[in-house]
């Protein structure tokens, strides 16, 4: 219904609004009063909804949309990282080699230097090789994390620094790539437990860096539409001032993105860093637009690191499988431990392997406590059996998918095809199989990182999940074409998907009277010829919480 007895603050007419409600309705108008939805109807006459200070937007029958929620990605890294040394622009040994110098050359007092971008296939599988950067950096800690954040390119000096040496043992769950025939450290370290043995020993960001990064980031957002965001963990680095410079930007109202923190758990600490958990969330993890209530888990890494998990082994490595983060046994009761206190988790699972031991280690968790809507999440999905794929509905687990992905980029010729051979590189992704099965489904970005594919940017990402093709690839290109998704519920998927994850549904998600206006505005109408690509669509206006943060016509 039409309010009637308060003017409206803005007023969206003659849109194409799709409201992800329960009849799945288009509309023609919206009215926001304050941070709220007052009215989503079809109105020629909106009079009755308008003052003098109404402010009336005709966005000329373009699509008008929920927020985007990103369920999964890495907000504060994220923006952190952006002001490091990027090498995501180049591809090869050479190109990293000159980015880099150019940034030593531009911070020569810089007492270490950090960056971020390199993918695997230029170098070997041991990785890239400190010598490499001994040559550009030879007296200043440097350390680079891969395009996915599993392996850390590093120089002689931060290994100096970390007391890395031959006789230094691989951390749980970690592993030290060491030169041929010898132990000496190659100058590339895996997976968390690893790279935070020379992170840790580095100057940590302060709250003042954190809020920068937290700014960085949404502006990015605030471009793409993203109104919500599942952080999945502050990594390699103190979490505290992360979390402290959150809270404060909360309090200030500085927030233009509604943030739920996650706090990365250590294999190596199990079930006494659960108290740190708590008191994360008791003391800083309850605020009007950000909340900490998350316990973020890596079960494994990459396929193109080796450190995947899978149920057959790698096709380049006989009768290697890859290796679990967690020891099962002790996963198992942390989850359960986890669970009893009302902790929502989500697990990192890239592998078939690491799908099953944490889908098993929540099956665990249910029979100690008993059954709730708790809502745990497992990320990334690459390979699942299609029996683990079923437990999903069965113990209410979230899958939560990164659809950009999901073409045949160059990392599928390049990597995936090597290490897993053709018949497992083309079954990835099942994400229709999980619909399907009735599981519940939201999606992320996980930007920064990923592949070379990563992006933040949903309409990305719900165009892949609908074609299955990269932005110039043509549609006899699809990738598994089988699992190719309904444009209306890859929609429903970024928006209602991501507010079922983070309990938010009764607040946004949708676009209904009552809830909060958080609203993304495209630049034409996507439905139109819902078979094309979508991605050539972008956001025209992000409306947050009732006020305008983005117009593509003032940038």
């Amino acid at each position: 219904m039409k309010d009637t007895h308060h003017e409206a603050d803005i007023v969206l007419t003659n849109g194409t609004i799709y409201t992800l409600d329960d009849e799945d309705r288009f509309a023609t108008t919206l009215a926001i009063q304050d941070d709220a939805i007052i009215y989503v109807g079809d109105d020629d006459d909106i009079s009755s909804l308008t003052g003098p200070d109404t402010r009336v937007i005709d966005v000329d029958g373009h699509t008008v949309l929920p927020g985007f929620c990103d369920g999964h990605c890495h907000a504060l890294m994220g923006g952190r990282l952006m002001n490091g040394c990027l090498l995501t622009g180049a591809s090869s040994k050479q190109e990293y080699v000159k980015t880099i110098q150019a940034y030593a050359q531009n911070h020569p007092d810089a007492s270490h230097v950090f960056g971020f971008g390199w993918i695997h296939s230029p170098f070997p599988s041991r990785g890239p090789s400190k010598e490499t950067l001994d040559d550009i950096l030879p007296d200043t800690p440097a350390y680079f994390l891969s395009i996915d954040y599993h392996s850390c390119w590093v120089n002689t000096k931060a290994l100096d620094v970390a007391g890395i040496t031959e006789q230094t043992a691989d951390p749980d769950g970690g592993h030290i790539e060491r030169c041929p025939d010898t132990r000496e450290p190659w100058g590339c370290l895996r997976e968390m437990p690893a790279i935070r043995m020379v992170t840790t020993r580095l100057p940590q960001p302060t709250k003042k860096d954190w809020k920068q990064a937290l700014k960085t980031y949404m502006r990015k957002a605030a471009r793409n539409g993203i109104t919500s965001v599942f952080d999945a963990g502050v990594l390699n680095t103190d979490q505290w001032n992360a979390f402290h410079a959150a809270k404060e930007m909360d309090d200030d109202g500085e927030l233009t993105i509604r943030l739920c923190e996650s706090y990365v758990c250590d294999p190596s600490q199990g079930e006494k860093q659960i108290p740190d958990l708590l008191h994360a969330r008791e003391t800083v993890g309850d605020g009007t637009r950000y909340k900490i209530g998350v316990a973020k888990i890596f079960m494994d890494g990459a396929v193109e690191g080796h450190t995947g998990f899978l149920l057959e082994p790698y096709k380049d490595r006989e009768n290697y499988r890859g290796n679990p983060v967690w020891n099962p046994d002790e996963y198992k009761h942390v989850a359960a431990a986890l669970d009893k206190h009302a902790v929502q988790i989500h697990v990192h699972a890239i592998g078939g392997a690491a799908v099953r031991e944490a889908l098993d280690g929540l099956a665990y968790a249910a029979a100690q406590n008993g059954k709730r809507d708790a809502r745990h999440t497992l990320a990334h999905l690459e390979i699942v059996s299609e029996t683990d794929i079923q437990r999903f509905p069965q113990l209410g687990v979230i899958a939560c998918f990164q659809p950009a992905w999901f073409y045949m980029d160059e990392n599928y010729y390049d990597e995936t095809i090597p290490l897993m051979g053709q018949a497992r590189a083309d079954r990835r992704y099942l994400i229709e199989d999980f619909i399907h099965a009735g599981a519940m489904v939201s999606f992320g970005s996980d930007w920064p990182w990923g592949t070379v594919s990563s992006t933040m940017n949903p309409l990305t990402a719900i165009g892949t999940a609908v074609t299955r093709t990269g932005p110039d690839d043509s549609a006899e290109q699809a990738y598994e074409p089988q699992q190719r998704m309904d444009l209306k519920r890859a929609i429903k998927c970024h928006c209602y998907g991501g507010a079922m994850q983070h309990f938010m549904e009764d607040a946004v998600g949708t676009l209904e009277p009552g809830k909060k206006a958080d609203i993304v505005v495209l630049d034409h109408n996507i439905f139109e010829e819902p078979a094309a690509r979508i991605d050539t669509a972008a956001v025209a206006m992000t409306i947050f919480n009732g006020t305008i943060v983005y117009r593509q016509d003032a940038t």
